[in-house]
């Protein structure tokens, strides 16, 4: 008796690992959240931008609240910021992708993307 249970021990416990790795999985589920934040279409430079015209045009994204601070936590190691808007702000950067935290705990991410070729760049400057 004592053998078989020390053959089914093994056994149970993976079965009960198992089932516990499955409804963690069934927990989260891919979703779309809700998306504070605003954006702007334009044409030029995103220095001296301009209305947008059909020879090219740019989209700038500013994001917001809970979704800049879980893609702010993502993103990892703080980066030198070279423009705080305020003393003691963090930035984290990828490629075109910036976010910032503030001191007080205010988060805020921006990217752009030239929408004739589809490609990503900076959504905002200094």
């Amino acid at each position: 008796m004592i053998r078989s249970l020390g053959r089914l021990l093994p056994l149970l416990f993976i079965a009960l690992f198992c089932q516990a790795v499955l409804a963690a999985g069934e927990e989260w589920q891919f979703q779309y959240k809700p998306l504070a934040g605003a954006y702007e279409v334009y044409s030029g430079a995103l220095g001296e931008p301009r209305p947008a015209g059909k020879s090219g045009s740019s989209l700038a994204i500013r994001i917001d609240k809970d979704a800049a601070r879980q893609i702010f936590e993502q993103m990892e190691r703080d980066t030198p910021n070279l423009c705080p808007s305020e003393p003691g702000e963090r930035m984290r950067q990828k490629n075109d992708l910036t976010c910032y935290r503030t001191r007080s705990g205010k988060h805020t991410c921006y990217v752009g993307f030239d929408l004739k070729s589809g490609r990503s760049q900076a959504g905002h400057i200094c």
